[in-house]
């Protein structure tokens, strides 16, 4: 409830946070299927896009979380 009474709109959780892995994954592997036609080897080159992916959306993950936190009206 919010100050009016009414239902509270605020999403206590950004929408980037919850896609950043999932799209981190999905991009990597894009990135890394071109850079490893590029380079001649592409499952060689899906895998480590992948791997960065993941890591960069478990990174903008962490700070959906920590923003989520700094939000929080507890």
């Amino acid at each position: 409830m919010n100050e009016h009474g009414g239902p509270s709109t605020k999403r206590p959780f950004p929408l980037w946070g919850s896609l950043a892995i999932p799209a981190g994954i999905l991009w990597g592997t894009l990135l890394g299927v071109v850079s490893g036609m590029y380079f001649g080897n592409i499952l060689i080159g899906a895998a480590i896009g992948a791997g960065l992916g993941v890591g960069i959306g478990l990174a903008l993950f962490a700070a959906a979380i920590v923003i989520a936190s700094a939000n929080s009206d507890v």
